[in-house]
């Protein structure tokens, strides 16, 4: 009888250690899948922050660059009204199918 209580025993702690040997195994596996999906997520991370840097600096650019365009615009438009406003009276209270341009729209025309 004391034999077959020692065997129970023993068959328990063996039903025990390979229990544990099982769930030890699953764990491992588990942190190996985790360290994984960080490692892509670290590294997606890193993609993403480049392509941010990427935008910003186009971000910057465009911004730049629609300044500049809206500046030649500003002139552009300027030096138009400078020429409307040179006009003369005469010329503009003229019949303007039979006479000819005023000078200073020609000389702008010819400029652009």
């Amino acid at each position: 009888m004391f034999k077959r209580v020692e065997s129970e025993i023993k068959l328990t702690a063996l039903f025990l250690i390979l229990g544990l040997c099982f769930w030890l195994r699953v764990q491992h596996n588990t942190i190996s899948s985790l360290r994984a999906k960080n490692q892509t997520q670290a590294q997606t991370i890193t993609q993403q922050s480049a392509v941010i840097s990427k935008l910003e600096l186009q971000a910057k650019e465009n911004e730049r660059l629609t300044l500049e365009l809206s500046k030649q615009e500003t002139e552009s438009r300027n030096k138009a009204n400078d020429v409307i406003k040179s006009i003369s009276q005469q010329e503009k209270s003229s019949d303007a199918y039979n006479s000819n341009a005023p000078r200073s729209v020609i000389d702008f025309l010819r400029q652009e």
